[in-house]
């Protein structure tokens, strides 16, 4: 079997598969292209800029990934786009632009399974679509279509008016004055009011979703603005806020200001209330982190100039065993010279006198003497070295403490 062949499209390509003899492509009506098991088309690119008049198209069975180059096709009806490539709806968006397409096919393709409900979304977004996927496309489902897409617009738009107020909101927060707080948010409050009331008449004005020809149109094409806020702070004001926002929709109907509804201005003044008291829990438990922060402050410069005293007494310490080292050691040096003399003086002395047993008990108990004082010597340089090596591993301990 012969390996597939991936090709862009282009007029001397098409002029061949189909036969044309003459080069007035603005006449051709109609193309049929399909792909096969040996060749595919997996690029338009600009092979279709001259087709202007074609009204029917079939790229049926090819490996298209990408739309770019059929909007320039303004007198298309019909497209048949089953089984290629086409990875989203965000690349469906080119064919909004075709004002007068009335069928469309793009089943099994790779959007399918990534958006299984993109029809309604679609059919809003092509006005003159009237069958897709081999389906017709009925009034009934075109205003379903409609008010979907009006419900999930809306839900955007509160969600961004929730994010903005919560962000005003949350730096009221950083003040100490829970009275200025709380003066400050009914401020904020009275303002973001008016943006709820002209969200509300903006949607209210017409009940539809906006044109599907401008950038955010379409809720399920172009991705929302809104990010999550990762503030906790933040966060903490969204229940009063959608509780807000649900008050509103209750009760306002975008004719009437609200300012007379008794019972609106209640449930406004418990939500209020609701974030006044959150507002004063906050500020205690900053007071009560406040002081603990102190008290942690205080106890660690505690901790510091006792770490300092030890440090200055173990250093003193560290000077005195030294200074005992050196002199023991000045006087181990000064005993081995004098019993270095003092066996230099007995192999002289027993040189020129011959030796007898009192002369030689006598020596030998002399020489037993300084063998003694000078061991007793060398445990106490030992003793301490011992000394001074501990008080440095304190030094040390101390140093890393430090």
């Amino acid at each position: 079997m012969a390996p597939l062949t991936l090709m862009a499209l282009t007029e001397e390509w098409i002029m061949n598969k189909v036969g044309l003899n003459h080069q007035r492509l603005g006449d051709v009506r109609s193309l049929s292209l399909p792909g096969t098991y040996k060749q595919k088309i997996g690029y338009l690119g600009n092979g279709l800029a001259n087709f202007e008049r074609l009204k029917s198209l079939n790229l049926s069975h090819n490996s298209l990934v990408s739309l770019e180059g059929l909007q320039h096709l303004k007198h298309l009806q019909i497209l048949n786009l089953y089984y290629n490539c086409i990875p989203s709806l965000e690349e469906v968006k080119v064919l909004f632009e075709l004002s007068v397409l009335r069928e469309l096919d793009l089943r099994l393709n790779p959007l399918g399974k990534i958006y299984p409900h993109y029809r309604p979304f679609v059919v809003h977004a092509i006005a003159s679509l009237r069958k897709l996927d081999g389906c017709p496309v009925k009034d009934a489902e075109r205003k379903a279509a409609k008010k979907r897409c009006s419900q999930l617009r809306k839900r955007d738009d509160r969600q961004a008016l929730v994010e903005r107020l919560s962000m005003k909101l949350s730096l009221l927060s950083d003040k100490d004055d829970v009275g200025s707080n709380h003066a400050d948010v009914h401020r904020n409050h009275s303002y973001s009011n008016e943006e709820l009331e002209s969200t509300h008449k903006q949607s209210a004005q017409d009940h539809q979703c906006p044109s599907p020809h401008h950038s955010g149109s379409n809720p399920f094409l172009y991705t929302s603005w809104l990010t999550k806020a990762e503030n906790k702070q933040q966060d903490s004001y969204r229940k009063p806020l959608e509780e807000l926002l649900d008050v509103m929709d209750k009760h306002w109907v975008g004719k009437r200001t609200l300012q007379l509804n008794t019972n609106f201005l209640t449930q406004i003044v418990q939500i209020l209330s609701m974030m006044e008291n959150h507002i004063s829990s906050k500020d205690a438990m900053v007071k009560t982190l406040k002081e603990e922060v102190g008290a942690l402050c205080f106890f660690a410069a505690a901790q510091e100039r006792e770490h300092k005293a030890d440090v200055t007494k173990f250093t003193a310490r560290l000077g005195e065993l030294n200074m005992q080292l050196r002199i023991a050691l000045e006087e181990n040096v000064a005993l081995q010279k004098e019993l270095i003399t003092s066996e230099r003086m007995y192999r002289q002395y027993m040189t020129e006198h011959p030796p007898t047993c009192h002369n030689i008990e006598t020596a030998l108990f002399a020489s037993t003497g300084a063998q003694r004082r000078v061991e007793e010597l060398r445990k106490e340089v030992a003793e301490l070295r011992r000394k001074v090596k501990e008080a440095q591993e304190r030094q040390g301990s101390s140093s890393g403490l430090t």
